[in-house]
């Protein structure tokens, strides 16, 4: 199969201790679905907070690309530089 690319809403919620956890990622088609996806999740009050990133990867060889943060939403976790 060839390259595609994937828009992924990936929520995060408060753990026990205080740190972040990520819940079960939501893969989309556009980045107008993940993004009204993530600001959905936000007003709901359920998350601390989303990432919308854009990947690109070909699923069956396993290959997949450094992912190009969108947005960032409330409370997630800091970026490595």
């Amino acid at each position: 199969m060839a390259q595609e690319t994937l828009f992924i809403c990936q929520p995060y919620v408060l753990g026990k201790k205080g740190g972040l956890k990520p819940q079960p990622p939501i893969t989309y088609t556009t980045e107008a679905q993940a993004s009204l996806r993530a600001h959905r999740i936000m007003e709901g009050g359920s998350a601390a907070g989303v990432d919308v990133v854009r990947q690109t990867a070909d699923p069956d060889m396993g290959d997949y690309d450094e992912p190009i943060f969108l947005e960032r939403l409330g409370t997630v976790p800091q970026l490595d530089t």
